[in-house]
């Protein structure tokens, strides 16, 4: 038993202790580099209060990330932006690990050995109450959990166990001194309550700038020049650049083409000669049905793609047909079964698919070639780039303008190359780089700086604005109108009448609620709950409109109602407050710290 909960062990708590302190030493390379050298000739990652991480801790955790986000998916390959998300994520990750770290050991957090035993002896983490090996019916067994604990038998295969309690104990006592200052007092209780029982419901009057006819809504030159010169500073355009450059297409080749057929009239051949399909499509079929043979279930019309659906519903029970072409790639399909349900027909099939995929000879020799004219450029000069892509007959496309950081025109998103793009000067050439499914060598072609764009350019923007602007307030002018006809003695029925007026019912809702046809708007819901029943308000400016307010139903909170849930209210509401208060904590520690992120040097 023990010696499969060693094995067990190593595995979990390389999960377990990556997400709490995989990243907290990063010594990796220190020294031994001459200053000359940039941060990613030294394989400087990051710096968190001159604490450095390396690329190869970043990329085997990221490695580690990808590895179980393909897991998870079932798939062979995950999109890039998944990828950048991942990378992202380690990241942040890395980034809360040493300063949490550090800031353990700014506090001098210490952990006796009888704590560590204790935490050991009585509180057991997750990954140990789901092992099977510490259950009974199901349930996990403290009794057999610690006759295992104390046999001395096993004293090596708790050593990991003592460990991970030695690396979480710290975090653990700093999160605890970081919340314990949070407190929730009984009147923050009801007050919860009240919040979450008492209702209203009002009838309203609402005003809409959008309801304002734009006949006599007039913006002169002059408004607009004025506006102009008071808000320049809201009109500055980032810098902008604009690249030229070649792309050579990660696309699988004839070649690649030929080799799928080869490979699923093998496949077909095997089957043929008696193998078995559902272990052929375990072994080769390349989606996610592969893990259980290929089988599909049953499905009806519509439910595939029209070549694959056609092949399935005109085959034999039995037969295998194929190879079928899709979008997908090269299926062949074994029907299993067929049947009758809800007036149509369902098949039951497996299937195995193999998609037309890039080969590592094409892939290499898109490399070579790109490789190649990087070369060519580098040894002619960065103003050779044209020349030699005509010479070698490849396309040169364009960019449009864009800011660093966001999309770049007719590549994609990229954060290596748009660093590189605002990082070089003007003529600049890259070496081969990876943008989505292609790649790229780029030249910077064209620069604008940073200014203040010119009135004309922003004339209608402005005009725009102004006119919002006296919609609003005429809208408040009409407000106010009819504000004084009912402190006048018109009651909001007689308003009702009127073909100018509409008065709109909320239903009931609270004050955290949403309220139909306002939304979640704070003034419009908070004057509702100070008024008492039948007052009406003055008027108020909400997000969208100018509203007149009268409360009309009322439910009232009686503590009495709640009396047995106040203790699980407050504690959930310490919960709250410690989440909110270690997050502020956190983004503060965050905040002050010292962050350098070098990932565009790499990625």
């Amino acid at each position: 038993m023990m010696q499969t909960l060693r094995n067990n062990m190593r595995h979990i708590l390389t999960i377990v202790l990556l997400a709490f302190l995989a990243t907290i030493v990063f010594s990796w390379g220190m020294g031994g580099f001459k200053d000359r050298q940039t941060v990613a000739q030294q394989g400087i990652i990051g710096s968190i209060n001159g604490q450095k991480i390396q690329y190869q801790q970043f990329a085997l955790t990221l490695e580690e990330q990808i590895a179980a986000q393909k897991e998870e998916s079932g798939q062979d390959a995950i999109e890039d932006y998944q990828v950048n998300m991942i990378r992202d994520r380690v990241w942040d990750e890395m980034v809360r690990d040493v300063l949490l770290s550090q800031e353990v050991k700014s506090m001098n957090i210490q952990i006796a050995p009888d704590e560590i035993v204790f935490y050991m002896r009585n509180s057991p983490p997750e990954f140990i109450r789901s092992n099977e090996q510490f259950q009974t019916d199901g349930n996990f067994d403290m009794t057999k959990y610690q006759e295992a604990l104390t046999n001395p038998a096993y004293y090596d295969a708790w050593i990991p166990l003592e460990n991970y309690y030695r690396s979480v104990l710290p975090l653990q006592k700093l999160q605890q001194w970081v919340v314990s200052t949070a407190i929730v007092t009984d009147g923050e209780v009801l007050e919860a309550f009240k919040q979450e029982t008492e209702r209203v419901n009002v009838r309203y009057i609402a005003v809409k700038p959008s309801d304002i006819s734009s006949d006599n809504i007039q913006v002169t030159d002059s408004e607009i020049k004025n506006y102009y010169t008071k808000n320049r500073n809201t009109f500055i355009e980032p810098e902008k650049r604009n690249i030229r450059y070649i792309a050579f297409d990660l696309q699988p080749s004839a070649e690649d083409t030929l080799r799928i057929h080869e490979d699923i009239s093998y496949i077909l051949e095997e089957i043929q000669n008696d193998a078995d399909f559902e272990e052929m499509a375990r072994e080769y079929s390349q989606d996610g049905s592969a893990e259980s043979g290929g089988d599909l279930g049953f499905f009806g019309p519509g439910s595939m793609v029209k070549p694959f659906e056609d092949a399935a519903f005109s085959a034999k029970v039995g037969s295998v047909v194929g190879p079928v072409e899709t979008q997908f790639g090269l299926h062949l399909i074994k029907v299993l079964a067929r049947k009758r349900e809800k007036g149509e027909t369902q098949v039951h099939a497996q299937h195995i698919l193999l998609k037309f995929e890039i080969g590592p000879d094409t892939r290499e020799k898109l490399w070579d070639d790109a490789q190649y004219f990087s070369e060519s450029v580098e040894t002619k000069g960065f103003d050779s780039f044209q020349q030699i892509a005509q010479e070698e007959g490849y396309t040169v496309e364009e960019s449009t303008a864009f800011q660093e950081g966001s999309f770049i025109p007719g590549l994609g998103m990229s954060g290596r190359a748009s660093y590189l793009v605002f990082k070089e000067q003007p003529d600049w050439v890259s070496r081969p780089l990876r943008i989505n499914e292609r790649i790229v060598i780029f030249q910077i072609s064209d620069i604008e700086k940073e200014h203040i764009k010119s009135l004309e350019d922003v004339k209608s923007q402005i005009t725009s604005t102004l006119e919002t602007e006296k919609r609003k307030a005429k809208a408040g002018e009409r407000c106010n109108k009819i504000s004084d006809q009912l402190i006048s003695g018109l009651t909001f029925d007689q308003m009702a009448t009127s073909d100018t007026v509409s008065v709109q019912e909320t239903g009931l809702f609270t004050i955290k609620g949403y309220v139909p046809g306002v939304g979640q708007d704070p003034k419009f819901i908070g004057t509702a709950f100070r008024l008492s029943m039948n007052e009406v308000s003055s008027p108020i400016e909400g997000k969208s409109a100018y509203y007149i307010l009268q409360v009309f139903d009322k439910t009232s909170f009686n503590a009495e109602n709640v009396s047995s849930q106040i203790d699980s209210k407050k504690q959930e509401l310490l919960q709250q407050k410690q989440g909110l208060l270690y997050s502020a904590w956190y983004t503060q520690l965050k905040d002050n710290a010292d962050i350098q992120d070098f990932r565009n040097d790499f990625f």
